[in-house]
């Protein structure tokens, strides 16, 4: 784990698993997406995850854990986001985390974080050389 304040971290609410949503889940769906969440985060993609990569977020996969979080509304599939600021549409070919934006900052967000660090240290280690 680091510690480093530019990598991108996941943020869930600590009532997260009580919500309406999510309580009802099985295990598996549970899982699926809470790794789902993880690899939006790790990966920066505003909640986006390609339809090829789903299957490899969890051991033992089953698609009924899958169904189970698009019938629940907490996965959109095919892209088909809300539209919304905080669960924008996606493309064709991939899923969509519901609201996954209401909580975690967008690629944007992290890009411009980086760039201000960059230089912040830079400006850092130009000044130790003097």
């Amino acid at each position: 784990m680091s510690n480093r304040a530019d990598v991108p971290y996941l943020n869930t609410d600590d009532e997260f698993p009580d919500h309406p949503k999510i309580d009802p889940l099985s295990d598996g769906a549970f899982r699926l997406h809470v790794a789902g969440m993880h690899y939006c985060a790790h990966h920066l993609t505003d909640g986006r995850i390609p339809v090829g990569r789903v299957p490899r977020l969890k051991p033992r996969f089953k698609a009924r854990e899958l169904a189970e979080l698009v019938d629940a509304d907490v996965w959109h599939e095919d892209g088909k986001g809300c539209g919304t600021q905080t669960c924008p549409v996606g493309e064709p070919g991939e899923y969509v985390v519901h609201d996954y934006l209401q909580w975690n900052k967008p690629r944007a967000w992290w890009e411009a974080h980086r760039a201000k660090e960059a230089k912040r240290l830079a400006d850092w280690r130009a000044k130790q050389k003097k």
